[in-house]
């Protein structure tokens, strides 16, 4: 595995404040093989629904680490607004590697659960293996479909975090995941919409790194405004209009060094995806970029004196469910 191209392990990261502690490699790993990352050569992938266009390969659960540890404070608070309290029942949709099950761990503490599930089988090992890690025996984790598989009980909340972005009808998914809430559960999502990126003065190339992201994601199948959607997905499911909140990541000039590195990290864990695809080296064009694409992006919004904005970071929830006729026809 190639050394961690993050120096240090964030801590927190909101609204233009950083703070971060320890040294290279301080990232946690917990690395494992993902087979549709290790197929022959010339083979193509061909995804399914909601499938994750990004894989699982060793450099995208690094990528996932660092972004994880750089969005927690936003998806806690969104958790603690939307109510999430000791000894609650909770589910945690598209669970990836368990970061914000951990999240949802430390508000129902240990008189609450945990239940983490998601598609696939290296993120559930590798979540699994955490969750040991860090004793914490109220967070579990299940392999397979959320919205079908059979759970002993039902739960208090019903949560995710860019999820539902990868869904073909995320109403229909919303949907279909009520059965597991409790009557008056609560519902909370975090999504992102891509749309809102933005550079002043203009940085030609974080423009450009910015699109060739949503370009490749869009292609793969991903709604890049699902953030902005979230109010209209949670209707069309039979739930009342949720409470929102949106918040960012943004840099100025030398202290823009982690909005810039997320940013950069998608893109070289997207080429791997599209060549996994099949498109063949460089399909997204980053070799015209240059080499140390961070450090380049860096250097031209230090030199430019430019603040530089990321995805919008959109949050919605709300805590009574509803029986209605929208539900019943998103259902059929």
């Amino acid at each position: 595995m190639s050394e961690n191209p993050w120096p240090s392990r964030v801590i927190a990261a909101a609204g233009g404040e950083h703070r971060a502690e320890g040294a290279a490699g301080a990232v946690e790993r917990h690395v494992v093989a993902d087979p549709a990352m290790t197929r022959p050569a010339g083979t193509r992938h061909a995804p399914g629904p909601a499938s994750y266009p990004m894989g699982h390969s060793a450099q995208e659960q690094e990528r996932l680490a660092f972004q994880a540890d750089l969005v927690a404070p936003i998806t806690r608070r969104l958790l603690v607004a939307a109510g999430l309290a000791p000894g609650m029942r909770v589910l945690d949709v598209g669970c990836g590697l368990g970061d914000v099950a951990f999240l949802a761990a430390q508000l129902v503490t240990e008189t609450g659960a945990v239940v983490g599930a998601d598609r696939s089988a290296v993120a559930v090992a590798v979540a699994r293996e955490r969750a040991r890690a860090r004793s914490l025996s109220q967070v579990s984790f299940e392999l397979g479909d959320p919205a079908e598989l059979t759970f002993t009980a039902p739960f208090d909340a019903v949560i995710g975090r860019y999820v539902l972005m990868f869904q073909p009808d995320p109403a229909v998914m919303l949907g279909r995941l009520m059965a597991h809430l409790q009557p008056g559960g609560i519902v909370a999502f975090h999504e992102v919409d891509w749309t809102g990126y933005r550079s002043c003065p203009p940085v030609p190339i974080w423009e450009r790194c910015c699109q060739l992201a949503t370009e490749v994601l869009a292609a793969a199948g991903a709604d890049i405004s699902t953030g902005f959607k979230l109010a209209s997905i949670f209707t069309r499911a039979g739930l009342p209009t949720p409470s929102m909140r949106m918040e960012t990541t943004i840099g100025a000039g030398a202290m823009s060094q982690l909005v810039v590195d997320r940013i950069t990290s998608i893109i070289g864990t997207l080429q791997h995806a599209v060549d996994e695809f099949g498109a063949g080296p460089d399909a997204l064009g980053t070799a015209a970029l240059g080499e140390d694409l961070a450090g380049r992006v860096l250097a031209a919004v230090t030199a430019s004196g430019s603040t530089v904005v990321g995805v919008s970071e959109v949050g919605a929830w709300c805590g009574k469910y509803l029986a209605s006729p929208s539900l019943r026809e998103v259902q059929e």
